[in-house]
């Protein structure tokens, strides 16, 4: 038998993370860990990236495959987008992108499971993974050694019921997803962990020189009398980056630059019609909103450090952000909603928790002008996210993860 845990991401965003992806970025600081602890071997399924494939050389105790996509895979995935997009006029037509990559990942995959005999198996994030085992009958082989890692909610099962009934242990960010999923799919509570996320702290905790802070400034034209609003995420309603446009109208506050860092579709040069409808309707406020777009994600960390607040304003069930997260170790007091698994992570004391209502917008921009105009108030939130944040480090998160597999 192989003696390495497979662990089958995505077959959208490459890891190492190159392009972004919150789960991508969180595999990434797990293997990190892993190369000081080295209590296991893995092996990455991952989509193929050139500079995914270099940053994959510095490795000694994970080993990768990377999947190419054929011509004849991408041309199939854009003619369904334009389907979607242009004639059947699909809300989400950004999920239908990348439906037949996907697949082809996963085929492939499915018959390396069959030729090989890995110790264990991992799917990440996301349960059409379970077809990997399902063809080839690779559940049956796998028996009692595959694991799924649940991050979100299961959008469908795939005609995989029986197999996702038989998963060891699903490994969930909250305790919401837990209750959830198990209640959704109709699977034992006792097959279910709950394995909180983490990351570096002490990257996220640094301070960065002046020189950063000047240039960053000087490239959006931002003022050093100006407090800043921090919302990082991905450009998707959910994530109510237009509630959050709208609040911005209402602020009294004077000088503020609310910086909006993310995409759609991560480090992928395309714009979303949302995108577009947000940037067109700033109207008086277009000079207090910055879109930067993509960055990499080991350049947030220093952005982070630049912020005054940070506004994570989802209007869904959100399972557990990692924005959450690295707020807290940042130390920036939070403005967040009831949703998901965030109260999980957020506490009163490190955060306002905003109730999803008919008054979320005015009830932002209150929290943001009450915050803005109290520095004593920011700074005990900040100290106590600082330390609700110590729990949640990558070394606590991977010595769990690795007691959960074994």
């Amino acid at each position: 038998m192989d003696n390495r845990v497979a662990i089958i991401t995505s077959g959208f965003l490459p890891v190492p993370a190159t392009k972004g992806g919150a789960v991508e970025n969180l595999i990434v600081n797990m293997l990190n860990e892993n190369e000081k602890q080295k209590k296991e071997k893995f092996l990455i399924y991952s989509i193929f990236d050139n500079v995914a494939l270099d940053e994959s050389k510095k490795y000694k105790n994970t080993d990768f495959i990377f999947i190419k996509t054929s011509f004849f895979v991408k041309v199939l995935d854009r003619i369904t987008h334009f389907i979607a997009k242009n004639i059947l006029k699909k809300k989400n037509s950004q999920s239908y992108r990348y439906i037949f990559q996907r697949l082809s990942f996963l085929w492939k995959i499915s018959n390396d499971l069959k030729k090989n005999n890995y110790k264990k198996i991992l799917l990440e994030n996301h349960p059409t993974q379970y077809l990997c085992l399902k063809w080839n009958k690779n559940f049956e082989k796998y028996k009692g050694r595959y694991y799924y890692h649940c991050h979100n909610e299961f959008p469908a099962e795939y005609g995989c019921h029986n197999i996702i009934l038989d998963t060891k242990n699903v490994i969930c960010v909250s305790n919401y997803i837990k209750e959830t999923v198990s209640r959704n799919i109709n699977m034992p509570i006792d097959k279910f962990s709950v394995l909180r996320n983490g990351i570096d702290r002490e990257r996220f905790g640094k301070n960065y020189s002046m020189n950063y802070k000047e240039e960053f400034f000087s490239k959006y034209k931002i003022s050093n009398n100006d407090k800043i609003l921090l919302f990082t995420g991905r450009f998707v309603p959910e994530k109510g980056v237009y509630e959050l446009v709208e609040a911005i109208k209402k602020v009294k506050y004077k000088n503020f630059k609310l910086l909006i860092i993310g995409s759609a579709l991560n480090d992928l040069d395309t714009k979303t019609e949302y995108e577009s409808l947000i940037e067109n309707s700033l109207g008086t406020v277009a000079d207090k909103v910055i879109f930067t777009g993509f960055v990499k994600y080991d350049e947030i960390n220093k952005i982070y450090n630049l912020a005054d607040i940070a506004i994570i304003p989802s209007i869904w069930d959100d399972p557990a952000p990692l924005t959450i997260i690295e707020s807290l170790v940042s130390g920036l007091p939070i403005i967040t909603t009831n949703s998901g698994g965030i109260p999980e992570y957020a506490t009163e004391g490190s955060a306002i928790i905003l109730e999803r209502n008919e008054k979320l917008i005015n009830n932002i921009a209150l929290a943001i002008d009450d915050l803005l105009i109290n520095d004593d108030k920011r700074n005990k939130m900040s100290q106590s996210g600082i330390k609700v944040s110590k729990d949640l480090s990558i070394e606590v998160y991977y010595n769990n993860f690795i007691e959960l597999i074994q």
